[in-house]
């Protein structure tokens, strides 16, 4: 099987802005600040894209989505799921 078929592709959406994340990224590290920042006074935080490198400015009620999909899989192709919104309690 051909590796670059299953390479991971990242999408991070920071408040509607979505932004495509170099492969060699580390995720986790990326998760941790922007939870951080969630928690804090608003924080920059940089996002090396595939675009270049932007800062983005996290706050507590920013809303944050991030996924994961392998390239050349059936599913890459599919309709985009839409965002759930908030719930009414």
């Amino acid at each position: 099987m051909d590796g670059s078929r299953t390479k991971p592709r990242t999408r991070i959406e920071i408040d509607g802005r979505e932004f495509l994340l170099d492969g060699d990224r580390d995720l986790v590290d990326l998760m941790a600040r922007i939870e951080a920042a969630a928690r804090s006074e608003p924080t920059f935080v940089d996002i090396s894209s595939r675009g270049g490198l932007v800062s983005v400015l996290v706050s507590p009620g920013a809303r944050v989505v991030i996924s994961v999909a392998h390239e050349g899989r059936d599913h890459d192709h599919a309709p985009p799921i839409p965002p759930i919104g908030d719930w009414d309690l």
